[in-house]
Formats: C-alpha cells, structure tokens, sequence
C-alpha cells in the first residue's frame, strides 16, 4: 500500500499504466510523424524506447532533398524529474534530428533520457550537458545543449503531449563546441542562437559542423 502511494505520488505509474502512456505517447507521435521506420527497444527496468521517423528536412516550397530521420525517445516522461522549479515543465521526452539512428547516437539518447533520474536534476530549455570527451565519433564538440522545437509537426507534438496532468517539454538535442558553451556562460543563450541563425545551422546533427565561434 505505501509503495503504491509513493509511486503515485512521485508520478511514476503501474505497469498497466505504463503500457497505456507508451501507446498514447506514440499515439501522438505517429498522428504528426507518422509511423516510425524503426523502434530500438530498451530492456532496461526503466524503459526508454527511441523511435526513429523518416523525414525530408527540405521544405515543401524548395526543391532538392535532405533526408534524415527525426529521433524520438518514449519513457522519459514516466516520471517527473527531480526538483523542477518555477514554471518550468516537470516531464520531457528528448528528440535529436540525425542523419542515420546509429548505435551511438541512439546510445547517447537514451542515457540522456535517464540521467535525470541518475543525477537527481531536472532538463529544461538552455540546459547543458558537458561531457569529458566527444560522445559520438566524427565530432570534437562534447557538451549537449537542450532547444525546443521550431519545426511546425514536432512544435505540434510539444503542445499537445500530455501525461498525468502534467503538459511535457520536448526537448531537442545539439552539440555544441567549448568556445561556444564559453560564449552562453559570458554573454547568454540569446547571443548564440542568433549564431545559429546567422550561420544556417542545419536542422539534422552534422559531426563535422564548424565552431561558430
């Protein structure tokens, strides 16, 4: 009884819930994604499946292509994160624009996804994690840097998500460099996301992207 009401009150649910808030969070994923491509599931007690949807990142206005696949995680939102404050939203579910869903990347996700609960911390827009070394081959850069959606089907599923009365961030995922995490602790995110503008910076993870500092 009393690890049934600590469970409850922690927002973490039975495993029948579970299953149901798996189907109605892919519900919502496939009403603006589609059906995914790929599935990697986690057998891990604590389950983040990442679902890996196909997309063509060239506008419909533009001609040419520029596949990729929109990388999305289930199961992070399960449970609240620990210690969020404010206005800030208490679950999140991450998403990370890649050209392939190879195994590291979908290795670095999913740890993403559970180190809040590793770490007793919460993620939010702006927030960084900074590592030791590159987490994914081809790159020199080593910090996360978390973003919200800006485009319109993955703002849609943003705003429409919702588990156990509580609305979910999704969060998406970039790495960027040390000058540029220097530039965000000097000055602020402001200034680097108007880097990001002025330089075009692609929607779908480039390892061999450039500092823009």
């Amino acid at each position: 009884m009393f690890s049934r009401l600590a469970k409850l009150m922690s927002g973490a649910s039975e495993p029948s819930q579970a299953a149901d808030l798996y189907r109605h969070r892919l519900a919502i994923y496939e009403s603006e994604l589609g059906e995914p491509e790929h599935s990697f599931t986690d057998s891990a007690e604590r389950r983040i499946d990442i679902h890996a949807f196909g997309r063509d990142f060239v506008p419909v206005c533009e001609e040419g292509s520029d596949e990729g696949y929109v990388l999305l995680t289930n199961g992070m939102s399960e449970q609240r994160m620990p210690g969020v404050h404010g206005d800030a939203k208490r679950r999140a579910e991450l998403m990370w624009y890649v050209r392939e869903p190879t195994p590291d990347v979908c290795d670095n996700l999913r740890w993403l996804a559970k180190l809040p609960f590793i770490d007793t911390t919460w993620f939010g827009f702006g927030h960084r994690v900074a590592l030791p070394r590159p987490p994914v081959a081809g790159t020199d850069f080593e910090t996360f840097l978390f973003l919200t959606p800006i485009i319109g089907p993955d703002k849609q599923i943003a705003e429409v998500l919702e588990i156990a009365g509580d609305p979910v961030e999704i969060l998406t995922v970039n790495l960027i460099s040390h000058q540029e995490l220097a530039l965000i602790k000097s000055r602020g995110l402001d200034p680097f996301l108007d880097l990001l503008d002025d330089n075009d910076y692609p929607p779908i993870f480039d390892p061999a992207r450039k500092s823009y500092v």
